[in-house]
């Protein structure tokens, strides 16, 4: 076989190479797009609650699962209510998946400060983890680094989907989760879910 012949051959086969290519990406898109797809505002049955009582109705779970990973719970509420519009199964999950994560991101002996609080015309959650001898924010970094990966899903894939659920519930609450700093200084994730009244469309509840 001569320089041409070679030449061609090698050409033909760069051509049905990228033809088998572009062939199995659209039996690929093709099979993708007939896969139901999850609906990124599902309507959720929401009753009004306080999010103080649901606190309280888990802490207890998350001061078992906190303590079988040697950590422990620190629970900060304040006197009067605040009333949310919410799904309690679904708000039920998130807490829980944020305790989950506390669990793999911070060290044995840490507490995990979980701090309700009235700001304006929404209720907020702050979780702050704290470990004795550091300040470093291990629960804030795992949140961030797991939500800056939802759309290249690399590392702790587990973090990754806790992290996307969460943001997809509570934005299905018309609220935020996020990393951010809390009152007490330290740097947390940051839970806010409109009042009832904001929830429903109408005026804010005066607490």
């Amino acid at each position: 076989m001569n320089t041409a012949q070679i030449a061609i051959a090698t050409f033909v086969f760069i051509l049905l190479s990228v033809f088998w290519r572009l062939l199995n990406q659209r039996s690929a898109g093709s099979a993708a797009a007939t896969r139901p797809r999850p609906t990124p505002s599902m309507p959720r049955a929401c009753n009004q609650a306080d999010v103080r009582q649901l606190l309280h109705q888990m802490s207890e779970s998350m001061r078992a699962r906190l303590h079988d990973a040697g950590m422990a719970l620190e629970l900060k509420l304040p006197a009067d209510p605040l009333p949310v519009l919410l799904d309690r199964s679904g708000m039920q999950e998130v807490i829980a998946h944020i305790v989950e994560l506390a669990c793999r991101a911070m060290k044995a002996g840490s507490t995990l400060h979980v701090l309700g609080r009235l700001d304006g015309t929404q209720a907020v959650v702050n979780f702050m983890d704290c470990a004795p001898g550091t300040d470093e924010p291990r629960l804030a970094r795992c949140f961030d680094a797991a939500s800056a990966q939802r759309a290249r899903p690399r590392g702790d894939c587990e973090s990754i989907a806790s992290v996307a659920l969460c943001a997809q519930i509570v934005g299905e609450h018309r609220g935020r989760i996020y990393a951010a700093p809390s009152p007490l200084g330290r740097l947390g994730i940051t839970l806010r879910l409109p009042l009832q009244g904001l929830a429903a469309g109408a005026a804010p509840a005066r607490l």
